[in-house]
């Protein structure tokens, strides 16, 4: 099932609102389905629970909910067949059978709690979203221009965030904002997936962190061992050149670890000297040896 499909499960399974609310998401659910006038009522969706309700709210209003067609690539359509009935749904909404051009209709909304129904039912018509474990999208793709506008001037008020952008032949609304679409995602009513979102920010932030600090600490291995392969060629330089024997015994002593030991970390090599040395002396001498083998060069 797809994150979408999870999210428009759940705004379904909300029966309990209040009528005002009911209407006001119907009226989402109209104006961004595939056509709404006169001629053509229309909406098509992959998502069977949406094109129940929209069935079931037509019916409320015309007195017969249209059927549900299933295509054979699992897409849902329901359209009100009667012109006698698209008029009926254009009357309730006060929409003149003569408009021009889809635009919200505010005297539809009882009281602010209407906004976010109406949104809510756009979301069923409209919306699709991201898989939040691989990106963070959600998009309103609304057919008319002005719907467009009017939805973003809608959310501005209830302080959502978004964008717009025109995409083959539609208007998009979008979040790209993990925190925006947890804010659109709670004023839909759908609290389980704004908080499944809120997981999946927590685990991939914990990912990050453990990748950090393993490439951090490869990132200090590789250095350790890029050191030690150039200390051992400085031993054996001085070797070769017969100067190993005139170092001081500290050196010496060190030197012969290191050849001993060639994986050891400095700390490891300060604590087996005969006298313990802290991690930052064994790096001097060690440096010390290196600077006297490119002495010899």
């Amino acid at each position: 099932m797809s994150f979408t499909s999870k999210v428009k499960d759940e705004i379904c399974s909300a029966t309990d609102m209040p009528a005002c609310c009911y209407h006001a998401m119907t009226y989402g659910l109209l104006l961004c389905g595939r056509s709404f006038n006169s001629t053509s009522m229309m909406l098509v969706t992959e998502h069977e629970g949406t094109a129940a309700a929209y069935s079931k709210a037509v019916g409320k209003i015309t007195g017969a909910a249209p059927a549900i067609k299933c295509s054979d690539s699992g897409k849902y359509s329901v359209s009100v067949a009667k012109k006698a009935d698209r008029l009926k749904v254009l009357d309730f909404y006060g929409v003149s059978e003569k408009m021009v051009g889809v635009r919200i209709n505010r005297s539809n909304f009882a009281d602010e709690c209407c906004y976010s129904a109406f949104i809510r039912g756009a979301f069923l018509a409209c919306a699709t979203m991201a898989d939040p474990a691989k990106s963070y999208q959600l998009d309103f793709i609304v057919p008319y221009l002005h719907l467009s506008d009017d939805m973003l001037k809608l959310m501005q008020e209830l302080e959502i965030t978004a964008k717009m952008v025109r995409r083959k032949g539609s208007y998009v609304i979008y979040f790209k904002s993990s925190e925006a679409i947890e804010d659109m995602l709670m004023l839909l009513g759908a609290q389980n997936a704004a908080l499944e979102i809120m997981q999946v920010k927590i685990e991939k932030d914990m990912r990050n962190k453990i990748n950090r600090k393993v490439n951090f600490e490869t990132a200090n291995i590789d250095r350790s061992i890029d050191a030690a392969q150039s200390q051992l060629a400085a031993i054996r330089k001085l070797r070769s050149s017969g100067k190993f024997d005139s170092l001081s015994q500290d050196l010496r002593e060190l030197a012969q670890l290191r050849e001993q030991y060639p994986e050891n970390s400095l700390k490891e090599l300060g604590n087996m000297l005969s006298v313990s040395l802290s991690r930052s002396g064994v790096y001097h001498r060690l440096n010390k040896i290196v600077s006297l083998a490119e002495a010899e060069e």
